[in-house]
């Protein structure tokens, strides 16, 4: 396969199918133009975060031969999605426990109306 075949968007989840049909006005790309948009690009649109961006670049990875761009970290692909997957748990556990002491506070504050320092 090379880089001016049609992007494989049949093995790509439906939210990554869908941000690259609207990207390109419902036709499906050649795998140089999904490669030449830039990560930061591909964050701007609708459906792509983190983990699609990261599921869009792997089916790039091997089939543009280096040609798109080499890691510049030194870190191995598979060391630096490890550290992303935790790092993204981490973020859901904080961005619960947020939500949970948001709730919490609102039904304080709805049941006594005051402050909820006990001196």
């Amino acid at each position: 396969m090379g880089l001016d075949d049609p992007f494989p968007i049949e093995k790509c989840s439906g939210r990554v199918r869908g941000a690259i049909l609207a990207e390109f006005q419902g036709r499906c790309p050649t795998i140089r133009e999904v490669a030449s948009i830039s990560d930061a690009q591909w964050l701007t649109v609708p459906n792509i975060g983190p983990t699609t961006l990261e599921e869009l670049r792997s089916m790039i990875s091997p089939l543009s031969d280096g040609e798109s761009r080499p890691s510049t970290t030194g870190i191995p692909d598979g060391e630096l999605l490890s550290r992303l997957n935790r790092l993204q748990r981490e973020l859901n556990i904080l961005v619960g426990e947020i939500r949970a002491r948001l709730s919490a506070g609102s039904h304080k504050k709805n049941g006594r109306g005051g402050p909820h320092h006990h001196t």
